[in-house]
């Protein structure tokens, strides 16, 4: 929509943004494993491998979704989900329900892993880091209100002499 000029200004959390757009990052998060709090997995003090993550079926974002082509290119190979979904609030509910382990944004789990309704899994040997962006048509700066979000959501920091 903000490539075909019909939006402002939108919020990613795309791995590349097309050259196409400006962006500024607004944000930095991981993804990260959860499970419910009686899932195997909660109980290993190690955590699991990258291999032993992609050959779980997971509970995974829709595909196109910046978290599921994060993972993707993280992992490079999945087996089918076990459930797919549009949201994460969708996912999240699911791993409590289900049993089934799921990768999610860090910043979208912080109130769950604090009640101890989901448990995070540590990964010995995979990060998935992501900046979180704001996007625009560079021919339609944001202005007005939309740049007084831009702001808010992104400050500018002074630059040092």
């Amino acid at each position: 929509r903000i490539a075909d000029g019909e939006s402002d200004l939108g919020f990613v959390e795309c791995p590349s943004i097309p050259r196409s757009l400006s962006s500024r990052t607004v944000a930095q998060d991981e993804l990260v494993v959860v499970v419910a709090p009686d899932h195997p997995w909660a109980r290993r003090r190690r955590g699991i491998t990258r291999a032993e993550l992609a050959r779980t079926p997971l509970v995974l974002r829709e595909r196109g979704s910046g978290t599921r082509r994060t993972l993707e290119l993280g992992l490079e190979q999945l087996v089918e989900p076990a459930h797919e979904v549009t949201s994460t609030a969708a996912a999240r509910s699911l791993v409590q329900v289900t049993g089934s382990p799921a990768v999610l944004s860090s910043l979208a789990v912080e109130a769950e892993l604090a009640a101890g309704s989901l448990h995070r899994v540590a990964v010995s040997d995979l990060r998935l880091p992501r900046r979180l962006r704001a996007v625009w048509h560079p021919r339609q700066r944001p202005t007005g209100v939309t740049a007084d979000l831009l702001s808010l959501a992104a400050p500018r920091r002074p630059t040092s002499a």
